[in-house]
């Protein structure tokens, strides 16, 4: 309970506690706040083993990611994170290390690397994914360079050549916090707007009579945090939808057109939102749901990413292509693609299909979405076609030719899919297991910080490292084998932060009215 529920040891000498535990089961001995420290270890030594020998005995390679993280305490915990799919064709994504680091150096992360490889005897490895830091590329040089050394030809695929996977959500935040630098004037002054109708419950209040007066539909604006464009994009998708009332409200409310007028560190504040500024708006919203849906996908950590990576690169690079930003309407990663058959056979899809690998994703006026070629359909086609007549000679060519499931269908389960007919090619299903392990991004190891953090809060900063590992590993373990898998979900994320900043600003905000109310106060004493 303490490990999973992520209370302090110190929870044994709650009073309340204590008093529940004498009433409801009298008989129950509440040991000190040692002796649970002490079971604590125990039982990280003991689930340790136990995953030691499943990776060990499962005779595959692992996949890795990792991250680093900087406490409360000031200090450098690097987080480690083992990924590979069992003889059950189940994908696992088990935390091995979380340990502090001196530095953020390239080789003293490497070293930790190889260090954890032989704690937990990994002889196999397949990828390492990491972000897009200069350090890392130091890193998966050293590790590779000490796994040949061990003299087993069998350590790294191809000598390592493609063991440095680089995070594709990460890849994706650089590219459209670039595209949004262009656009920033638009984007600032509907952010300048939300702000103004969020400041205040007198504002707020005007803006929802706008609202209901020029019959918007019902919901709330969001402010958006201008250094996470994925909220940015949630913003400017809700305010759309408020154009009409952001309009009236110009109409009607005088510190509205006063409060643009103000000068904003010694500058002019951009806005209020006109035409053009609506305009952009909707192409820059259109465009970023085809990147929003991308790093949904590319987030997901429990269910396999790495067979969906090529195609959904291909997409946002035909969606580039048409020229997204003039574009009437957007492509969606999970519209139907309008393209079905078996392309060369009668495809068996319906019986692997799950809702595993769907992500959900904001919905909105803007799924409406056009027809855009998948990559794979193509290929899918032209390969049962050219195998429709060749004589079947090895395995690569008897899976070639074999009838093909609708690669449009993104609710197929490819790890049933291989569990069921892995069998029929022995040594293809071998590769399967290992590509279809590799994480794409390194949202596994940064959702260890989340746990992190609430572990080591400023009340608890005098944890031991040690012990602080045992807490966050085991947790992990016990999610993993007692329920099911925990799955870090990136849009809950966005609207957590949203929902604290909104807190954040209500508290700003009754602050300010209890000034405002005690100067009043004052002031009638005054006179």
């Amino acid at each position: 309970m303490i490990i999973m529920g992520e209370l302090p040891l110190s929870f044994v000498d709650n009073k309340g506690f204590r008093h529940f535990c004498s009433v409801a089961i009298p008989q129950f001995v509440m040991p000190s706040r040692r002796t649970i420290g002490r079971d604590v270890m125990e039982l990280f030594l003991e689930e340790k083993a136990m995953l030691k020998s499943l990776i060990c005995n499962n005779k595959q390679r692992v996949s890795l990611t990792t991250d680093l993280w900087t406490s409360v305490q000031n200090m450098s915990y690097m987080v480690i994170t083992a990924h590979f799919i069992d003889s059950d064709w189940c994908l696992n994504r088990r935390i091995i290390s979380f340990s502090a680091i001196e530095d953020h150096r390239g080789k003293s992360i490497g070293k930790k690397i190889v260090a954890c490889l032989q704690d937990w005897g990994i002889e196999r490895l397949f990828a390492i994914t990491v972000d897009n830091a200069t350090a890392n590329d130091s890193v998966v040089g050293y590790v590779t360079m000490q796994l040949l050394s061990w003299r087993n030809d069998d350590a790294l695929v191809l000598a390592g050549q493609y063991l440095h996977v680089r995070c594709c959500a990460h890849i994706l935040n650089l590219i459209v916090v670039s595209g949004l630098g262009e656009l920033h004037a638009s984007v600032t002054a509907i952010r300048n707007a939300v702000k103004y109708v969020r400041s205040s419950s007198m504002r707020l209040r005007t803006f929802k009579q706008c609202a209901e007066q020029v019959n918007c539909p019902k919901g709330i604006v969001v402010l958006d945090c201008p250094t996470r464009w994925n909220s940015t994009y949630l913003m400017l998708m809700t305010a759309l939808k408020f154009q009409v009332a952001f309009d009236r409200m110009a109409e009607v409310d005088k510190p509205y057109e006063a409060f643009f007028a103000e000068k904003e560190n010694n500058v002019r504040r951009v806005g209020p939102p006109g035409p053009d500024d609506w305009e952009s708006a909707e192409r820059i919203v259109k465009f970023l749901k085809v990147f929003y849906d991308a790093t949904l996908l590319f987030s997901a950590s429990l269910s396999v990413t790495s067979n969906l990576c090529y195609d959904t690169i291909g997409l946002i690079d035909d969606c580039t292509a048409r020229n997204a930003f003039s574009a009437s309407s957007t492509p969606s990663m999970y519209g139907e693609s309008g393209l079905s058959g078996s392309y060369g056979g009668t495809s068996s899809s319906q019986r692997f299909t799950t809702e595993a690998n769907l992500v959900d994703v904001a919905g909105g006026e803007y799924d409406d979405a056009f027809q855009v070629s998948r990559p794979f359909l193509g290929y899918a086609r032209k390969v049962s076609v050219q195998n429709e007549s060749r004589r079947v000679v090895s395995e690569v060519e008897r899976y070639l030719k074999d009838p093909v499931e609708d690669p449009s269908n993104l609710k197929l389960n490819v790890l049933l899919w291989w569990r069921v007919n892995g069998s029929r090619y022995p040594i293809l299903e071998k590769i399967a297991r290992d590509v279809l392990a590799v994480p794409i991004s390194t949202v596994a190891s940064e959702s260890a910080f989340s746990t992190g953090r609430r572990i080591i809060d400023e009340y608890r900063s005098s944890l031991t490292s040690a012990m602080v590992e045992a807490l966050i590993c085991t947790e992990n373990w016990l999610q993993s084998k007692l329920f099911a898998n925990p799955v870090y979900n990136l849009q809950e994320d966005i609207k957590e932060q949203i929902f604290h900043m909104e807190l954040q600003e209500e508290l700003i905000r009754s602050q300010a009215s209890t000034v405002e109310a005690v100067s009043a106060d004052i002031g009638v004493m005054d006179v």
